[in-house]
């Protein structure tokens, strides 16, 4: 008589995926999303510009006046006031044009650069 092993099973792996360390901690911003680090352009203000602000809420002093189609970086928020979401915005070509806008006259564009 001869006896023949049983089969042995062979472990199955599953592949893993090794993440790049070259996109780690550079997140990607979904178009259309105002983020920070996005680009806004203002709009819908029918011509009268956007006021932007030295602290979130229409209370707060007005820093300058904003023009319809004028492109700056979001650095900072969003805050919560006054019934807006606001954003802290630079200009990419002056860093003194600098202030918190409504949310309600911006939309996202592509980087200038």
């Amino acid at each position: 008589m001869t006896v023949i092993p049983a089969l042995t099973s062979t472990p199955i792996f599953t592949p893993t995926a090794t993440p790049d360390p070259l996109s780690i901690g550079t997140p990607t911003i979904p178009a259309g999303v105002i983020a920070v680090g996005a680009y806004v352009q203002i709009t819908g203000t029918d011509g009268d510009g956007l006021r932007l602000r030295s602290a979130p809420g229409i209370t707060s002093e007005q820093l300058f006046l904003g023009e319809d189609a004028e492109v700056f970086q979001v650095r900072d928020g969003p805050k919560e006031a006054n019934g807006y979401t606001w954003w802290y915005l630079v200009a990419p070509y002056d860093e003194s044009r600098a202030g918190w806008a409504a949310a309600n006259f911006l939309s996202v564009v592509p980087s200038p650069q």
